[in-house]
């Protein structure tokens, strides 16, 4: 088994375990109910309006590849998009600022 795949299934895993279902809304448009592993203010921010979260999501289960302001809605707090980190793997780390 390659590497690759050794990556993939953990993070499957880690998405069937700790995951929970977010609703991913493209700035495109559309929208796409996709499971997440996220972890609300785990930083500190200076900036306006200072609340923002952290989110995993595997890029296969998106809609399209994630962009700055898409928008993010877990549970009744709604999200916008701000930094994407992606891996080799085809995992991503969503960065996101609260809207209201």
């Amino acid at each position: 088994m390659a590497f690759a795949d050794s990556v993939s299934r953990v993070d499957e895993a880690c998405l069937r375990v700790f995951g929970r279902e977010v609703l991913y809304l493209p700035e495109a448009g559309g929208q796409a109910v996709v499971r997440a592993v996220s972890q609300p203010a785990r930083e500190a921010e200076d900036s306006s309006p200072g609340v923002y979260a952290v989110l995993f999501v595997r890029l296969a289960d998106l809609p399209g590849m994630p962009a700055r302001g898409d928008e993010v809605e877990i549970g009744v707090i709604r999200y916008k998009v701000f930094d994407i980190e992606i891996d080799a793997e085809g995992g991503a780390v969503l960065r996101l600022r609260q809207t209201g």
